[in-house]
């Protein structure tokens, strides 16, 4: 097998179906390639002179060299001997757009069996069919066939992921981007006719530019691999999946959506996961939220949490919602000691509270914040910090962001921000999140990444991977 590395990183790309007419999804892919200059892309289609100011070829074979990668977006009926002919001259890897294979039925089953079996033997991967492609912000490619003005792309982050579907796989993307996390690598999976959710976590556990991966699955290609790797790669990566077919209902439309068999009990789902470190998720906001969480953070060594906050009524939703087993995450509000707490209130409003939750009311300023956390920051009794923000008082600045990162950086002390509003703070969100802050607009995100947090310290204490 060629290494992966050549499917993130190609010097020369082929867009099969490619066209000169806006609106296609062959002129799409093909403007979406362009966007990096530093790859030779070859238009081909026997119907087209000219794409995007390309010259256009008639064929894979007509073109000057042997691509690395061909992206095919054309119709199903016509990728068999497209494909075919991409195996013959030893083209590396494809990705194949197209729908209309086994997610359909029989017949589409039978064309993706001769799909499956035009590559047998030869050099030729597949991703796909019936799949979004790839993005990788890392070396700057991009082959989705979504319009950029449609569907804003994320920057460069440490984060890579899996995604069997696409419209979910955009949503984890596009969800980056609004809120300012990078991505390193997103794949769609599509009907996983040849490479599959396992060649990827092989290639990631190994991978420098990768520090949490995001997997969403609708069936599991190989089970005792995947758990395999899992165990591999947890002990020193996070992973955070979503596993669709929850009911009876939900396993029918994956089969439906993917061709896809959504085997074994959801309980027995949880089990595993849990047993192999693998955080699950229910939605893509799950997703997004814990594994940003996860990449910057990785884990909490206990579960003793302390909220510094200039909003009361929000600090106490905060305080129910850290400690209540029922409708939240059943960790613990941490004890500050009383030296901690009079030094607070040295440097604060005398109406302030500096138990926990820490009430720096609505005059804090960016420094009366900083100085709070640097005492918190010392504090032996606490395990992680919630600061909660409201942006709306009057003399915070974008600058807290600046003030939080070097006080958490040098404290080593693990911090998240939830800031509360409309769309005020999402800019100051965002610079938190450029610094390596896990940020979130809402409190139950917030506190169930610290959860997150917490549940895979205790792992890795099970598995000994650190002190108790």
């Amino acid at each position: 097998m060629v290494p992966l590395d050549l499917l993130f990183n190609p010097s020369s790309i082929a867009i099969v179906g490619a066209s000169d007419h806006t609106g296609k999804i062959g002129n799409t892919v093909v403007f979406n390639v362009l966007q990096s200059k530093k790859r030779r892309i070859y238009p081909v289609n026997p119907n087209e002179k000219e794409v995007l100011g390309l010259k256009c070829y008639p064929s894979i074979s007509s073109l000057p060299e042997v691509v690395d990668l061909a992206v095919l977006a054309i119709p199903a009926r016509l990728s068999i001997g497209v494909i075919e002919e991409c195996a013959n001259v030893g083209v590396p890897y494809v990705v194949c757009i197209a729908a209309g294979f086994s997610e359909i039925g029989d017949e589409g089953r039978a064309l993706e069996e001769r799909l499956r079996k035009t590559i047998e033997g030869t050099k030729t991967r597949i991703i796909g069919p019936n799949t979004m492609g790839i993005i990788a912000p890392r070396s700057d490619l991009d082959t989705f066939f979504t319009p950029l003005d449609r569907s804003p792309r994320p920057g460069n982050g440490i984060i890579s992921v899996i995604s069997q579907s696409g419209s979910v796989l955009c949503g984890i993307y596009e969800g980056a981007e609004d809120t300012g996390v990078g991505i390193s690598t997103a794949i769609g999976l599509g009907n996983k006719v040849d490479l599959n959710e396992n060649d990827f976590l092989e290639y990631f556990k190994d991978d420098d530019l990768t520090r949490c991966i995001v997997l969403y699955l609708e069936s599991f290609t190989d089970g005792k691999r995947f758990l395999d790797l899992c165990r591999q790669i947890t002990p020193s990566k996070p992973i955070v999946a979503i596993k669709v077919g929850r009911t009876e209902k939900g396993a029918k439309a994956a089969t439906s959506h993917t061709g896809a068999l959504a085997r074994g009990s959801d309980a027995l789902t949880t089990g595993v996961f849990k047993q192999f470190g693998v955080e699950r998720a229910y939605d893509e906001r799950d997703l997004l939220d814990l594994s940003k969480a996860l990449a910057y953070i990785d884990h909490i060594d206990g579960d003793r949490i302390a909220v510094l906050s200039n909003t009361g009524g929000f600090a106490v939703i905060a305080t129910d919602y850290i400690e209540s087993k029922d409708n939240g995450a059943g960790l613990r509000m941490a004890n500050i000691s009383e030296e901690a707490q009079k030094e607070i209130m040295s440097r604060t409003q005398y109406f302030a509270s500096a138990q926990n939750p820490v009430d720096l009311t609505g005059s804090v300023t960016d420094e009366t914040y900083g100085e709070a956390l640097e005492i918190l920051e010392k504090e032996e009794n606490i395990d992680a910090i919630l600061i909660l923000l409201q942006l709306q008082a009057p003399q915070l600045t974008e600058g807290l962001a600046d003030i939080v990162a070097r006080i958490v950086n040098e404290g080593g002390k693990p911090a998240i921000v939830c800031a509360i509003g409309g769309s005020f703070p999402r800019p100051i969100l965002r610079r938190f999140e450029q610094k390596g802050i896990p940020s979130f607009g809402s409190l139950r995100p917030a506190i169930w990444a610290l959860k997150a947090l917490y549940d895979r310290g205790i792992y890795l204490k099970r598995i000994g991977a650190v002190c108790e």
